[in-house]
């Protein structure tokens, strides 16, 4: 008999095995998902269920699991580009808020209020700290449920 689970390289249409030990068997009986070369590099997924004697299996692209499992809510969508745009721009705003907070602090306590009216310029400052300090509470309060 010949094992069609070889270590060999496959041919076209051929998938062979792969044991990392990363097989599962022990939380649903009968089932055992393995990973698998397929000769892309891709390593499909191989879930096999033995239903009363009858195998029935199926090979699945890892991109195709995550697919799914993003679209029913397991897992949280992994767009990279995105979350790499949003930490980006909420470091941003952190640092801008740090200036815009320095700017009014540096109206308020050292400004030449004796020789000039700045007090359109200390209100306008001071709110805008205000605003900015609301948009970052807001990025702490995400970080929390995230």
């Amino acid at each position: 008999m010949t094992d069609t689970r070889a270590s060999t390289a496959p041919t076209a249409g051929q998938l062979n095995l792969v044991d990392d030990g990363s097989s599962v068997d022990d939380s649903i009986p009968g089932l055992k998902i393995e990973r698998m070369i397929d000769g892309t590099g891709a390593g499909l997924i191989l879930l096999e269920q033995d239903n009363c004697g009858n195998v029935d299996r199926v090979a699945i692209h890892p991109i195709h699991l995550r697919y799914m499992a993003e679209r029913f809510g397991l897992v949280p969508s992994g767009d990279l580009q995105a979350h790499r745009a949003i930490t980006s721009l909420q470091r941003r705003l952190r640092m801008l808020d740090e200036r815009i907070a320095h700017l009014a602090d540096f109206l308020a306590n050292h400004s030449d209020h004796k020789h000039a009216d700045l007090l359109y310029e200390m209100t306008y400052a001071r709110a805008t700290a205000d605003m900015s300090d609301e948009f970052c509470r807001e990025l702490e309060e995400g970080d929390s449920h995230d």
